[in-house]
């Protein structure tokens, strides 16, 4: 015969076999929130990573420039006369004054030219001197049959007028006055024709002197020229300054336009940058430049900015005092700086944005823990970004690599 089973005898055996169950469940969810809980931690050294505060204060709008120290005043002294070195009076690293003579070439050629070309102008200057004389001697000679003319003129023309003044009285017969006339006309005739042979032989004789006296400042011209030549064997020292370049020895054949030596004034320098074409849009005239030297901080201006990309760089002019020290040829790295902000929180650079923007790891106030936090950043210049969201003035941040870390959320730092 069936017995009936109690309500609540039913329900305790339901509960004996359902609360294993759920004492199972609750443990394996514990169990996930310990490993979820392990796994999210990573521990390191404290001596394994960086940090840097979150500070406020002025950001600069800069990028980097490759500088060189140039002379502000450099000569490159070429050879203006191709020719054999005989001396050379400096050597490389020596200071001289404007003037001096710095080397001597020897040019047989130039020399021999210099000698014909004086005779040239001797002979010429002879021939103009026999010209003057010759004409000077024409001219007397001229004078005096032009006088003589004159007179023997005045003398038929008296016989003439005479002869006229009688043959009205009736006294001289039409044969002697037609004599006397023809006399005359032959007289005056002849003294015409002398005074324009005279004048005709003049100019001709003045033309043929100004032909010579042109063919003589020619020929000195270029003796002058010549002799400019050899002087220049002469090199002389176009500006006072110290010799940086020159590679010559002696007996050495240097042809015209040769590179001597470079004379620079070492008294005055300014630096000749290049910048990368992406900083073009920022690159302007009267920008701020920084250099660095010896600890100090050296603020320049940029004075020039070329026209004409060279390799996808441009080239600057960057003027102002330089520090004593600098050499010609010297490398330096400078700051240009563009713009500026005033007044924002910012982080050092660093490895940690290679690896993430969007994130940081903000070490807390135990210096035990660090914790992973979103941030938004935006302007950066050379050395630093601007934190706008994520993080407080003071805080510290990890700015080592995050590569380690593989997404944690939660760094433990050990001593």
């Amino acid at each position: 015969m069936d017995r009936e089973i109690p309500q609540i005898q039913r329900v305790k055996s339901k509960l004996a076999r359902i609360v294993p169950w759920l004492i199972l469940v609750v443990i394996v969810l514990f169990l996930l929130i310990i490993l979820r809980s392990y796994f999210s931690v990573i521990r390191v050294n404290v001596g394994d990573i960086s940090t840097a505060e979150v500070r406020l204060g002025r950001m600069e709008g800069s990028f980097h420039a490759e500088a060189v120290v140039t002379p502000l005043n450099a000569y490159r002294v070429e050879a203006m006369t191709g020719g054999r070195i005989e001396a050379i009076f400096f050597e490389l690293g020596d200071y001289v004054q404007k003037g001096q003579s710095i080397l001597k070439l020897s040019n047989d050629d130039l020399r021999l030219s210099l000698l014909a070309q004086e005779a040239s102008v001797t002979d010429q200057i002879n021939n103009l001197s026999n010209a003057r004389i010759t004409n000077n001697q024409s001219q007397q000679s001229q004078r005096l049959k032009i006088a003589e003319a004159e007179n023997s003129l005045n003398r038929v023309l008296r016989y003439y007028t005479q002869q006229t003044q009688l043959m009205e009285q009736g006294f001289v017969s039409s044969e002697d006055m037609i004599s006397a006339r023809e006399e005359y006309d032959i007289a005056r005739t002849r003294f015409q024709y002398l005074q324009e042979e005279a004048r005709t032989d003049s100019l001709f004789r003045m033309q043929q002197i100004a032909q010579l006296e042109g063919a003589v400042r020619q020929l000195e011209l270029s003796l002058n020229h010549i002799r400019k030549r050899v002087n220049e064997l002469d090199v002389k020292a176009p500006m006072s300054g110290q010799i940086t370049q020159l590679n010559l020895n002696l007996g050495q054949i240097v042809a015209p336009g040769a590179l001597l030596a470079q004379i620079e004034d070492d008294d005055s320098y300014y630096l000749e940058g290049k910048v990368d074409q992406y900083y073009l849009s920022r690159l302007k005239e009267g920008a701020d430049a920084r250099i660095r030297h010896q600890g100090a901080e050296v603020f320049l201006k940029v004075t020039k900015v070329q026209p004409r990309l060279q390799s996808d760089r441009i080239t600057i002019d960057i003027e102002g005092k330089l520090p004593e020290g600098l050499k010609s040829g010297q490398r330096l790295p400078v700051d240009i700086i563009t713009d500026s902000l005033e007044d924002v929180l910012f982080l050092p650079l660093g490895q940690y944005l290679t690896d993430g923007e969007a994130y940081v790891y903000v070490v807390d106030k135990t210096a035990n823990k660090a914790e992973k936090r979103a941030v938004e950043t935006g302007f950066r210049n050379i050395r630093e970004i601007e934190i706008i969201s994520g993080l407080d003035l003071g805080e510290m941040v990890i700015t080592s690599s995050y590569k380690r870390f593989k997404e944690r959320e939660t760094i433990r730092i050990k001593e």
